[in-house]
């Protein structure tokens, strides 16, 4: 299955985007990288990848991965990864990136943890 994206917003400033498929090298990735740099132009500066419906990761993927939480560090951001099935974490933990990025088991874990611990609102997608 081909990469799909939906960006979702939670209050009060947290946008996530939820992927389903592979997250795997091709236009697709490509595709989401250029989203996750217009969402940081607009000023986004809390943000979930949910991995929870990715079937699988590669290098490329888990490259983009990084590339994203190092843009939004530089901005002030935080990053959270939502989910991930075992070869994504197992991906994360080889590599050694798994120490390096914040990964939660679900979105609303990770929702939650950029609110500041207060209970999740749900989702408005965009």
């Amino acid at each position: 299955m081909m990469l799909e994206t939906e960006v979702f917003k939670f209050e009060p400033d947290i946008t996530a985007i939820s992927c389903a498929g592979r997250f795997t090298q091709g236009n697709r990735l490509s595709e989401l990288e250029g989203l996750v740099n217009s969402l940081l132009a607009q000023g986004v500066r809390k943000l979930v990848l949910d991995l929870t419906h990715v079937e699988f990761v590669d290098s490329a993927g888990l490259g983009v991965i990084m590339h994203i939480s190092g843009e939004i560090e530089q901005k002030g951001g935080h990053l959270r990864i939502a989910g991930g099935n075992e070869q994504a974490h197992r991906l994360f933990e080889i590599t050694h990136t798994g120490t390096i990025l914040a990964i939660d088991p679900d979105l609303v874990t990770s929702v939650r943890k950029l609110q500041g611990d207060q209970p999740a609102a749900a989702g408005q997608s965009s």
